[in-house]
């Protein structure tokens, strides 16, 4: 029988930077979650619906209940009177419990618990030959194969491998749990800066190709910008607020752990290494990436990461200096900042939010108002 690692190699000249759709993505789901715990000093009290669509980020200090949640939601912890329903499917309701393996849930913790005796690709199969006798399959193994791009690693062991590859691993093998659901609790936590990079673009190729949504478990506000669709903001055991993480982001909570943005933009080409892109009908321009498996690259659209501390506002363009994204803006609040010498300006571009952190100083010098039209000060750099 020929092997993954052969039957891989046939399709390696598949570019996976532009990712083709692996299958129809599922509806939007919902995820309904009742829960009343007591651990000590600590409560989680919960009653909320969870639209699953995408990426959904369950977002908080650490001990807010992210992984608590999460792990009633997987089916590890059983807690009385509790209730969880994927749609209109009961996982826990009364005396009714559906365990863990019946669940269809793929499940990526911080550490990737491969089995250290199998090789790569031994790990990828374990469970899924079964798994395919019993149930029909979406997703099959050369696939996950080309889109982690796992073909040169399938013979290793698990010892000779990085931090990032370990966890590609391990998402692979959930992928091939044909799950309907993906659970990630802080996935990227044990990794250091250069494995984190490595995984971001993966996670997001996942969303993007296969179709099945993922609740990420973060306390890293950069990973969840770069990744996440909807965003889930916990506090005190508490779902505090949720909704798209544009909207999200806008929070008073957030701006204590360093405001920022999300933008979307279409692609426009390029010219001289850098990208041209453009929001509604105004342009902007950033570093092209230097490698095209760049998380955020795409050949139509990109989402842009912008901290506000890097954006500075004018009452009109600025024709003698370097910043050349000089982008029309409305301002729709100012807000009080962390610290009592700054100010959080909240603007409109093209009906998305931006941020920009001033010096009150500054807000006075220029005499902001809100619904007064201004000028964005973005320099290239500073787009991610």
């Amino acid at each position: 029988m020929i092997s993954l690692l052969q039957h891989a190699a046939q399709h390696c000249w598949q570019h996976i930077s532009q990712p083709r759709q692996l299958a129809a993505a599922p509806e939007c789901q919902t995820l309904t979650v009742q829960l009343s715990l007591a651990l000590g000093e600590f409560s989680l009290q919960l009653n909320n619906s969870l639209p699953l669509n995408g990426i959904t980020a369950l977002f908080g200090r650490s001990g807010c209940g992210k992984t608590t949640l999460l792990r009633a939601i997987a089916g590890l912890d059983r807690h009385a009177n509790a209730q969880i329903c994927l749609n209109e499917t009961p996982w826990q309701q009364g005396k009714q419990f559906v365990p863990v393996h019946q669940r269809r849930i793929g499940m990526v913790f911080q550490e990737s618990s491969l089995l250290p005796h199998l090789s790569v690709e031994q790990n990828l199969l374990y469970g899924f030959n079964r798994l395919a006798k019993q149930t029909a399959v979406r997703l099959q193994p050369e696939q996950v194969i080309r889109l982690l791009e796992l073909t040169s690693l399938l013979k290793l062991a698990p010892q000779y491998l990085s931090g990032g590859q370990r966890q590609r691993i391990a998402l692979g093998r959930a992928l091939l749990s044909q799950p309907q659901l993906l659970l990630l609790d802080e996935p990227l936590a044990s990794l250091d800066q250069q494995s984190r990079s490595e995984i971001l673009p993966f996670l997001q190729r996942i969303a993007n190709t296969t179709g099945i949504p993922m609740l990420l478990v973060s306390h890293q506000l950069d990973d969840v910008v770069k990744l996440a669709d909807q965003l889930v903001l916990m506090k005190h055991g508490r779902i505090h607020s949720q909704g798209p993480l544009q909207q999200q982001l806008l929070q008073p909570e957030l701006a204590a752990l360093g405001a920022m943005s999300l933008l979307h933009a279409k692609s426009q080409g390029s010219h001289n290494h850098l990208l041209q892109l453009s929001i509604g009908q105004q342009q902007l321009q950033l570093p092209s990436p230097q490698h095209s498996v760049d998380a955020n690259y795409s050949a139509t659209s990109y989402r842009l990461r912008i901290q506000a501390r890097d954006v500075a506002l004018s009452l009109k363009p600025l024709s003698d200096c370097s910043v050349s994204n000089q982008l029309q803006v409305s301002i729709t609040g100012i807000h009080p900042a962390p610290h009592p010498a700054e100010l959080l300006v909240q603007l409109e571009l093209d009906r998305q939010p931006l941020q920009a952190l001033l010096t009150k100083q500054s807000a006075d010098r220029l005499g902001l108002q809100i619904g007064q039209q201004v000028y964005a000060q973005i320099k290239a750099v500073a787009l991610d």
